[in-house]
């Protein structure tokens, strides 16, 4: 009875995109949430919001309005969201950028009005605050939002809201020193509104945004009037200092020494030159992470695990340096000494540089990095970049070019080519990279068609890519439906593809090494709900030459050469997620798959079970705990044994004492076990070179607790300690043994001015 409920409808005539006249008014303003003042009477009125999430083109069902006005050297925004249950209203007291499950309200200012990168500034019914920037770009078929939105930049601002007996209201001051914008006697920005309603999982734009388009803002509104913005030259400089003491269990003799409080200094200055070019330095850096990367299962993975850069050097103005294939990431600069960096942009050219040298144990590291990005008419870029990473006389570069050129609305075609070149003691090797991409984001279809070929001895040494030599094709296509208004099924979306990898010298010539076959579907429910099944067929041939150094013990000391099997074919495996609604107190989601795959390690089958559960439970409104499980087994299809099981509990609590001050701790456990390697026909042991490769069991236990203090951005205290152990059986918490722990201070403070 599927079909009868859901409709494929073509949505309503897309309403133009709608402008608005900010006045400017030489008034003083108090943000505390109440729009009293005499400013707000003559303000201007955004309303006529639409609905963007589930269904677009739809009317808003819940009624919001945004005031608009500004002052010499800042510009304010009052938010009235009127709801229908204000006792149903999701607002807690909780940190900053962790917005996630709360009702909120995000503005996108695109202060270059160039319809490719907005600032966005997001607030919750009492005012915490959610910021960062979004960069058009990366749509793809298995998603119907696209573009990337990174919260790790953090502005000042003002903020301050409450809750009413009809929704909530919010006000807003955003200084111009904060942000950059192009010039001009008279300005016009882009300007999109959107309204997240937790309630019923409805989001709500002021421009009537639609899934039928290559780009989110390049469907915004407009915000003119602008003219005599006070800005000046932007100079802040954060001195901090850092203390920290070490400790660690020497392996050979099982002592445990903690090593002396060592004090570092360090000084990080940023010049705003003028509205459009920013100059940040950086002197011994501080880059402590202040919170453990979550646990991966890495059993069964061929390939190095990505983790997102979190350091805030790096992470300002990081999105001049997005490049395709992480032809720059930034982690690779391990332990900096200096750093210096310019981000620029005028007209349609952005350009970035960053320059760092990195302590390593040997000579140092020297990185330069640089990205010149053109835009190219309304929606369109082209862009170059050049990677240098030297060490004394060993020196890898890069260079790559990129397009990615929108028509039609609906259409993206997207490029790239590069080469490495290495060189050490050996000869300079060369290689080369290139990609080609067509999208359609359509509203009830779509799809993603893409080649990546990268060639042996591809390497970059200031980017991350885990595989090269390798040839890899996808095609997928999606097909969606929308239920009527009320209708128990608000949206459908079903996703099919095939997707193959080639060794790069043998591309078109033979057989993929691997690939698969997808049909998955997601389904969004009336009340927030979401869910999905998935289902797989994977095929895997093993590159020839892996096994080669593998042997059998076949027993009286005798090792025969190992004939691996050639691969795994008609590997199917189905998936299941399912997701709750944010309710006021808890929200959940699971993933759970199970099915046939290969077990690298000895080239046998395997049959895996994946778990992954993750929970948010609010009990009280500065207190916040999160629950994640990450649950693998894999079994060997030869005779049911375990080859191997990885569990991965991690709890955090976090405890919003203010608006500023809070306490968090984190507890993440590992119990991880891998049987030893046997041969896939017989089950006998495998040696490899030689040595046998036995059985592994690591049972290890993570905390981390943190005091932290952010009155406002680039001005905080933290008290920190991390402490790792080992536990003797899975679990058992009996036999702990501290291997490594550290304790941390930091303090620093932001002048501005």
């Amino acid at each position: 009875m599927l079909f009868p409920i859901l409709l494929m409808l073509q949505a309503a005539t897309q309403a133009p995109p709608p402008h608005a006249v900010a006045p400017r008014l030489e008034l003083a303003d108090t943000v505390d949430g109440f729009l009293t003042e005499p400013a707000w009477q003559q303000a201007a009125r955004l309303t006529d919001f639409h609905q963007y999430t589930p269904v677009d083109g739809r009317p808003a069902e819940e009624r919001t309005e945004v005031l608009v006005w500004y002052a010499p050297d800042a510009i304010y925004f009052g938010i009235l969201a009127y709801d229908n249950d204000p006792s149903s209203i999701r607002a807690t007291r909780a940190d900053r950028d962790r917005l996630d499950a709360e009702d909120r309200v995000t503005l996108y200012l695109d202060t270059f009005n160039d319809r490719r990168r907005a600032y966005f500034f997001t607030v919750n019914p009492i005012g915490i605050q959610e910021d960062g920037v979004r960069t058009e770009g990366g749509f793809t078929a298995g998603s119907l939002v696209g573009g990337t939105t990174d919260k790790n930049p953090d502005f000042t601002w003002e903020s301050r809201g409450r809750l009413t007996d009809s929704g909530y209201v919010v006000e807003i001051r955003i200084p111009f020193k904060s942000i950059r914008y192009g010039g001009g006697s008279e300005m016009e920005w882009g300007l999109n509104v959107d309204r997240r309603i937790q309630r019923t999982g409805y989001e709500d734009t002021w421009a009537d945004t639609r899934r039928a388009n290559a780009s989110f803002l390049l469907q915004s509104g407009t915000l003119g009037g602008l003219h005599e913005l006070h800005r000046g030259i932007v100079t802040e400089v954060q001195p901090f200092v850092t203390v920290h003491r070490d400790g660690s269990r020497n392996d050979t003799t099982g002592v445990y020494t903690t090593s002396s409080a060592d004090a570092e200094f360090g000084i990080n200055v940023r010049l705003g030159l003028t509205s459009t070019t920013t100059v940040d330095a950086t002197y011994n850096p501080d880059f402590s992470q202040i919170e453990s990367d979550v646990g991966q299962v890495t059993v069964n993975e061929r390939f190095a695990l990505f983790y997102p850069e979190k350091r805030p050097f790096f992470l300002e103005g990081i999105d001049a340096f997005s490049v395709p294939n992480r032809l720059v990431y930034t982690r690779q600069i391990q332990d900096p000494i200096w750093g210096g960096k310019v981000t620029s942009k005028t007209g349609p050219l952005s350009i970035g540089f960053l320059s760092s040298e990195d302590e390593l144990a040997g000579p140092d590291a020297f990185f330069n990095i640089l990205r010149v990005r053109s835009d190219i008419g309304t929606n369109s870029t082209a862009g170059i970049v050049a990677t240098d990473r030297r060490i004394g006389d060993s020196a890898n570069t890069v260079l790559a070019a990129d397009t990615r050129l929108v028509f039609g609305k609906l259409y993206y075609f997207a490029a790239q080519a590069g080469v490495s070149s290495t060189q050490s003691n050996a000869p300079t090797v060369t290689a080369p990279l290139g990609e080609l991409e067509f999208d359609r984001t359509g509203r009830s279809w779509g799809f993603n068609y893409k080649v990546t070929a990268i060639g042996d001895g591809f390497n970059t040494e200031a980017g991350f890519i885990p595989r090269t030599d390798i040839v890899q094709a996808r095609a997928f296509n999606r097909v969606s439906w929308y239920g009527s208004r009320g209708a128990l099924v608000e949206r459908v979306n079903v996703f099919a593809g095939l997707d193959g990898l080639w060794q790069y010298s043998a591309f078109a010539f033979t057989d993929p090494l691997e690939g698969d076959i997808t049909v998955n579907s997601d389904f969004q429910l009336k009340g927030g709900w979401k869910m999905g099944p998935q289902i797989v067929r994977n095929f895997v041939h093993y590159v020839p030459g892996t096994y080669d150094d593998y042997t059998v013990d076949t027993g009286g000391g005798t090792q025969v050469p190992y004939a691996a099997p050639e691969g795994v074919d008609n590997a199917y495996s189905v998936t299941f997620n399912i997701s709750t609604p944010v309710y006021q107190v808890v929200d959940a989601s699971a993933n759970i798959a199970f099915g046939r795959q290969p077990i690298f390690d000895e080239a046998s089958t395997g049959n895996v079970t994946t778990i992954s559960l993750a929970s948010n439970f609010r009990p009280l409104t500065p207190l916040r705990i999160q629950g994640l499980l990450a649950y693998q087994s894999i079994t060997r299809d030869r005779d049911g044994s375990e080859f191997a099981r990885t569990i991965i509990p991690r709890l955090k609590v976090e405890y919003q004492i203010t608006r500023p001050l809070f306490f968090r701790i984190v507890g993440e456990y590992r119990a991880e076990r891998r049987d030893q390697l046997l041969s896939a026909d017989q089950g006998l042991p495998l040696l490899i070179g030689g040595v046998a490769q036995p059985a592994v069991n690591t049972n290890t236990l993570r905390l981390d607790a943190l005091i932290s203090y952010q009155p406002t951005p680039g001005t905080v205290a933290f008290f920190g300690y991390g402490a790792g152990m080992n536990d003797g059986d899975a679990f058992a918490f009996q036999n702990l043994q501290r291997e490594t722990d550290g304790f941390f201070v930091k303090f620093a403070y932001q002048f501005r001015w």
